[in-house]
């Protein structure tokens, strides 16, 4: 009889729990994945939807929103306390009329169901008094039982605070060493003739390959050593030092790279003979690469050292292998962040030791948008030729002043703009630089992008001092004299497929073609083409798979019509978690291009495929063996007369290469 009991008390809290209906929003179908999980939230109260009557649940959630439903939530669990222990108190009169009547029913339709046999109301009445007779009988238990509750809450706050209190008397000082060894192997091959490797090497560094600059003796070697080698054995080891004292955290790495193993045995790409391709330093002994300091205390951080890859702005500043400080701190209410870097002594970027660049930013949030205030200052030492053939004496100093707004203004419409102003001072020249981003969620299959950047005839010193753009490290679509239009979409096919169109137009209205390509051409460059692509996308998931794809097609690259140069990509790639130790991966690329141009090295009818691969596996929780192999096969011809080290004409030179990298890294 107890367990009869036990069972209808369970079963009249089952049915006021889920006596509310579930309503449903217009955007998630009955057969959607999650539909039973929304609803259950909706009868709860922790979510209601939007005002139209959608659910969005595609679209990301705000902190803001995150607030409301953990409010709701913990309001529900307050009320449902609240309620058990006004029962607990009301069920020392016993039941009343109206729940004797509702276990009557209860009884009856349970017998009735489970055997078949009905009860009689004086049979049901006798089992109603029996559980006013046990729900008597055992209140003091159910009284005590909400205590309970209270006395196991009062608990875990006592043992919170003695957890916090043993914190607190921790010391706080501590220091922890860490390191990792990495020893690599490579091998590979650039072709046979001297201009069919400068030909592989060309196609390497295209920018839809590995996309580095070709070695030149005007870019100081460029990216010599990240093109693969084709005999190379090196060790990599990097040392860490992690602690802190009572507030304040501190972190050291130090990369250095040691060869103790045997010379680089690859190829010099055209007549620039200082560093053969792949090299990573001949000396047989440990040599220091790279060393940065992070220091942080609250919310100051700061660092003082190596920063690779550091980039402030496409316009200002955007390089690797630089040295110097950073600072980030909050200011009266403002974000702040400053940077003072010039050029690592042991980089090889030619005479440039003397180059120096300073910013500071600020930036404050203002309801939904946050706006942000930019001084940046470049300092570069020397003497310059303008591209009449004058020099600019003494030192030249670049100046943009920036503020840009970033604003939600719905919870559907993002906008982001900038304006900036810029100043040559020695040039004497002064322009702007304007652009707009905005992103917009349609519905939970759509959502919209575009943008717009218009850029001064003068910025950077315009076409007349080429100089300044690469000096300031700026890497835009083009140094100066542009407008520039993009407009993209997103279509979520479902959960596993996406679809991605996206489009965009050029303007430039200046020189494109080096005078030297004009020459062998006959052309007079007339640069009033707009400059069109095209490219449509798609990602898939599909299993242990992560896949992509993407065709691309580029029309008028150079903005001219009197000789062809359009070119297309083609893609595709794909991931493979194989399991939690091994992930494969792989992608190919086909490109076809009329006209090639890295670091005034030109090419005609360029036309490559190239393979790249890998294999990440982790043999144990600190030791890692990875390996990548890369293939290009293809075809170029090789202009004369132009600028760069490659002097004399070949059609159709072989593009082949080969390449296989593995490393095997132990940390601790």
């Amino acid at each position: 009889m107890k367990k009869l009991t036990v069972l209808l008390v369970a079963v009249m809290l089952l049915t006021a729990a889920f006596s509310v209906s579930a309503s449903t929003f217009s955007d998630v179908p009955s057969n959607h994945w999650s539909y039973d999980a929304i609803n259950k939230l909706v009868a709860s109260g922790v979510i209601t939807g939007y005002p139209d009557g959608s659910f969005r649940g595609g679209q990301p959630m705000t902190r803001y929103e995150m607030a409301v439903m953990v409010s709701r939530a913990l309001d529900n669990i307050a009320a449902e306390r609240a309620a058990l222990e006004e029962k607990v108190d009301d069920m020392g009169s016993g039941l009343t009329t109206a729940q004797a009547q509702d276990v009557t029913a209860i009884v009856k339709a349970l017998m009735e169901k489970n055997t078949n046999e009905e009860l009689s109301d004086a049979q049901a009445e006798e089992v109603a008094d029996m559980v006013e007779s046990l729900t008597f009988e055992y209140k003091a238990e159910l009284k005590v039982l909400g205590a309970d509750i209270d006395a196991l809450g009062k608990d875990v706050d006592k043992l919170e605070a003695k957890v916090n209190a043993l914190e607190a008397d921790m010391p706080k000082d501590h220091v922890e060493f860490t390191g990792t060894v990495a020893t690599f192997a490579q091998v590979g091959d650039y072709g046979d003739e001297q201009y069919e490797k400068n030909a592989t090497a060309e196609a390497l560094a295209d920018g839809d390959a590995m996309d580095l600059d070709l070695p030149t003796a005007d870019n100081g070697g460029g990216d010599y050593d990240d093109f693969p080698a084709e005999e190379a054995l090196w060790q990599e080891i990097d040392f860490g030092v992690n602690g802190s004292y009572k507030d304040v955290n501190f972190d050291l790495v130090v990369d250095t790279v040691t060869n103790g193993f045997r010379d680089y045995d690859s190829i010099y790409y055209g007549d620039y003979e200082e560093h053969v391709l792949g090299e990573q330093g001949d000396d047989q002994d440990f040599v220091m690469d790279t060393a940065l300091l992070t220091v942080e205390k609250g919310g100051y951080v700061f660092t003082a050292g190596d920063n690779d890859d550091y980039t402030v702005e496409q316009y200002f500043f955007d390089d690797e292998d630089m040295e110097g400080l950073t600072l980030s701190a909050p200011f009266y209410g403002f974000d702040v962040n400053a940077f003072a870097f010039g050029y690592d002594d042991g980089a090889d970027e030619g005479d440039r030791s003397g180059d120096e660049y300073y910013g500071v930013t600020a930036s404050k949030v203002f309801n939904n948008s946050k706006v942000t205030g930019k001084v940046y200052n470049g300092r570069f030492d020397g003497y310059f030729e303008d591209n009449d053939g004058n020099y600019v004496t003494g030192n030249e100093t670049v100046t943009n002043v920036a503020v840009e707004v970033q604003s939600d203004i719905t919870d559907a419409l993002t906008v982001n703009g900038e304006v900036v102003y810029n100043q040559v001072e020695e040039a004497d020249t002064d322009d702007t630089m304007f652009r707009v981003n905005a992103d917009y969620l349609f519905n939970d299959k759509w959502s919209f992008r575009g943008g717009a950047e218009v850029v001064g005839e003068e910025f950077n010193g315009g076409a007349k001092y080429g100089y300044v753009s690469s000096r300031s490290e700026a890497d835009l679509e083009e140094d100066y004299d542009y407008d520039k239009y993009e407009l993209g979409t997103t279509y979520v096919v479902n959960d596993n497929n996406s679809i991605l169109f996206d489009a965009a137009m050029v303007k430039f209205d200046s020189a494109s073609l080096s005078d030297d390509v004009m020459n062998a051409f006959s052309v007079a460059d007339k640069a009033d083409e707009d400059k069109t692509s095209y490219k449509l996308g798609w990602k898939n998931l599909y299993g242990k798979f992560t896949n992509h794809a993407s065709v691309e097609f580029i029309k008028n690259d150079y903005y001219t019509d009197e000789i062809d140069d359009d070119a297309t990509v083609v893609a595709l790639g794909t991931v493979y978690d194989w399991s939690e130790k091994t992930n494969l991966r792989a992608e190919v690329v086909n490109k076809q291009a009329d006209l090639y141009d890295n670091e005034d090295v030109w090419d005609r009818d360029m036309e490559y495929t190239y393979l790249k691969a890998g294999v990440d596996y982790k043999l144990a929780e600190n030791i890692d063996w990875v390996t990548d192999v890369m293939y290009i096969t293809g075809d170029v011809d090789q202009l004369e007369d132009v600028d760069g080290p490659i002097r004399d004409s070949h059609d159709k030179v072989d593009i082949d290469g080969s390449f296989i990298t593995t490393s095997l890294s132990v940390s601790f």
